[in-house]
C-alpha cells in the first residue's frame, strides 16, 4: 500500500488553456504548456468530440466546402479534383454537379437577388470563370467589362457584388442585386505605398458615433488595408475613403472571417479583429486574438504560411472558433482552437481537413476523397482520439523551498475503461510521456505500464482519484497526462501533488 506522506497541494485542471507566449516561469497555474485534443472548458478540461464519415467517393482532396443557404433549401457542396459534388446527404456522392474545373480551390458567397438566392463562386487561382447555383442548377454568369477568369475573390456589400481581379489593385463591382452583367472597375493603386495585389475583401460594421455603418475593406498581399464608406464606387459623393492602414501580411486568400459586427483578419502577426488593429496599429500584438499562443502561431505562419488550407471558422454550436493550420504538404493539419467564452486556447490534431464549413449549424471538413462531420462521436472515424496535456510549472505556494515530490493524483472522470499515462517534470524539464495505443474492451484503467491499482471505471461517469508514486526533487513541478479512447468521455478536473521539504538534498 502506498503511504501518503507530505504536504498536499491541489492544482486546477488547465482551464486557462495553451500558453505559447510566456516563459515557463511566468505562466499562471491554470495554463498549459501543451493541450492537444483536450478542450479548456469553463470549469474543467475535457476530451474533444470526434469525427465521422459523411460523404464519400469524391476521389481527391476536398479543398473547398461550400454551404448554400436558400429559401427553404440548404445544400453542402464539396470541390475535389476538377469537380463539384453535392455532399448534402450522407453516403456515396452521385455524379458530379460541375466538371472540368482547373482547380479545387474556390471561394464563394451567398447572395439573394430579386431572382432568388444564389451561391456565387470564383476560382482562387484565377484560371476558370465564376459559376453560380440558384438552388436547382449551375451556370456560368456572363460578365462584361473584365476577363471573367481574372476573378479570384469577392464579397457582398450593400446589396452589391464586388470582385477582386488577379494580380491587380483594381476591384470590380456589379449593379445592385445583380449576379451577372456589366462589371465596372475601381483602381486603388495610388493608395498603397507597398504595392502588391488585392487578396481579400470584406464588410466591417463600425459605429462612427452616429450609429452603425457598414464599411468596405480591401486588403493587399503586403498587408495594407483600404476602408471605404458608401454604396456606389461610381459616385464620389457616395464612395468615401475612410483610411488606409498597415496591418500584418495576410495568410492566404481565406484570411477574413466575419464575427458579429467585426471583421477578423488572419495575418503573420496573429489573428486580429480589424477594429483593434486599426486603432492600435501593426506593432501592437496584444490586440491579437492569438496573443496567448503568439509564439506557436508566428512559428506556424513562418514555416507553413505559403501552404494552402489556412482558414478561420466560427462554430457557435461548439462554442469555439479555430484557425486551420496546414503543418505539412502531405495533408496534415492542426486546428488552433479558442473557447469563445473564456478565450482559452488548445490544439486539435488528427482532423486533417483541407477545408471547413458550418452547414445547417453543423461543422464539416473535407478530407481525401471524403467529407467528414466534425464534433461527432467519440472516435476519429473509428481511430482513437489521443490527448496530451502538460500543465504549467507550479511552485505549490512555496517558491523558495526545494521539494521532494512523492505522489500525484489526477482527478479525472470517464464513463468507461481509459488507458492513461502520467508523468511529472521538475524545474522546467521537458519529459516524455510515451503512449502505446491498445484496444479498449474491458472495464479497467491502465496508467503508465501497469494498471490503476484495482480501481475500475464505472458505467456512469464517475471520478477516479487514485494516488500514484512519482519521483523528483526541485522547486517547481509540472504534470503530464496522456489518454486514448474510441468510446468514452473524459473530464479532467484537477491534480493533487504530495511533497516534503528537501532538506539537505
Amino acid at each position: 500500500m502506498l503511504q501518503m506522506v507530505g504536504q498536499k497541494t491541489t492544482v486546477p485542471a488547465p482551464i486557462g488553456g495553451w500558453n505559447a507566449k510566456d516563459a515557463p516561469d511566468l505562466m499562471g497555474p491554470a495554463d498549459a504548456i501543451a493541450l492537444d485534443n483536450f478542450f479548456p472548458g469553463d470549469s474543467k478540461v475535457y476530451l474533444r468530440n470526434g469525427h465521422t464519415s459523411h460523404a464519400t467517393g469524391l476521389g481527391n482532396n476536398t479543398e473547398t466546402l461550400m454551404a448554400y443557404d436558400g429559401a427553404g433549401t440548404k445544400k453542402l457542396f464539396g470541390i475535389a479534383g476538377s469537380s463539384v459534388f453535392d455532399c448534402t446527404s450522407s453516403g456515396a456522392v452521385g455524379a458530379a454537379s460541375v466538371t472540368g474545373l482547373s482547380s479545387a480551390l474556390w471561394g464563394y458567397v451567398n447572395m439573394a437577388t430579386s431572382g432568388g438566392p444564389y451561391l456565387w463562386m470564383w476560382d482562387e487561382t484565377a484560371t476558370d470563370a465564376p459559376y453560380h447555383y440558384n438552388g436547382s442548377a449551375w451556370a456560368q454568369p456572363t460578365l462584361t467589362g473584365i476577363t471573367a477568369s481574372d476573378v479570384m475573390g469577392g464579397m457582398v456589400h450593400k446589396r452589391r457584388l464586388f470582385v477582386l481581379l488577379n494580380n491587380s489593385l483594381k476591384f470590380g463591382y456589379l449593379a445592385v442585386n445583380s449576379i451577372a452583367g456589366a462589371v465596372s472597375t475601381f483602381d486603388l493603386s495610388s493608395l498603397f505605398a507597398f504595392g502588391g495585389e488585392l487578396v481579400a475583401c470584406g464588410t466591417w460594421t463600425r459605429d462612427g458615433g452616429a450609429g452603425a455603418d457598414d464599411l468596405a475593406v480591401f486588403i493587399t498581399s503586403n498587408g495594407e488595408c483600404a476602408v471605404y464608406g458608401g454604396t456606389d464606387p461610381s459616385t464620389a459623393a457616395n464612395w468615401v475613403l475612410v483610411g488606409v492602414f498597415k496591418i500584418g501580411n495576410p495568410i492566404g486568400k481565406r484570411c477574413l472571417m466575419k464575427v458579429g459586427a467585426d471583421l477578423i483578419v488572419n495575418t503573420d502577426a496573429g489573428v486580429t479583429p480589424l477594429s483593434q488593429v486599426l486603432q492600435s496599429g501593426e506593432s501592437a500584438p496584444s490586440t491579437a486574438v492569438t496573443d496567448k499562443i503568439s509564439g506557436a502561431f508566428k512559428d506556424a505562419a513562418a514555416l507553413h504560411g505559403s501552404r494552402s488550407g489556412w482558414q478561420m471558422i466560427l462554430y457557435p454550436k461548439g462554442k469555439y472558433a479555430f484557425v486551420n493550420v496546414p503543418v505539412s504538404g502531405a495533408g496534415d493539419f492542426h486546428q488552433y482552437v479558442v473557447n469563445l467564452t473564456t478565450g482559452a486556447w488548445c490544439r486539435f490534431k488528427n482532423q486533417n481537413g483541407y477545408s471547413w464549413v458550418v452547414h445547417n449549424k453543423e461543422l464539416y471538413f473535407g478530407g481525401s476523397g471524403t467529407v467528414f462531420k466534425a464534433d461527432s462521436g467519440k472516435s476519429d472515424n473509428g481511430s482513437a482520439i489521443q490527448t496530451y496535456g502538460k500543465t504549467s510549472f507550479n511552485y505549490f505556494e512555496s517558491r523558495g523551498i526545494s521539494k521532494q515530490f512523492t505522489m500525484m493524483r489526477p482527478v479525472m472522470a470517464s464513463n468507461g475503461e481509459l488507458p492513461v499515462e502520467i508523468g511529472f517534470d521538475v524545474d522546467f524539464a521537458d519529459g516524455i510521456t510515451t503512449y502505446t495505443a491498445s484496444a479498449v474492451t474491458g472495464a479497467g484503467s491502465a496508467w503508465d505500464d501497469a494498471t490503476w491499482d484495482s480501481a475500475d471505471w464505472a458505467s456512469e461517469r464517475s471520478p477516479i482519484q487514485e494516488w500514484r508514486s512519482v519521483e523528483g526533487i526541485g522547486y517547481c513541478g509540472s504534470f503530464r497526462v496522456k489518454t486514448s479512447t474510441t468510446a468514452q468521455d473524459v473530464d479532467w478536473h484537477a491534480t493533487d501533488i504530495l511533497w516534503i521539504p528537501a532538506v539537505g538534498l
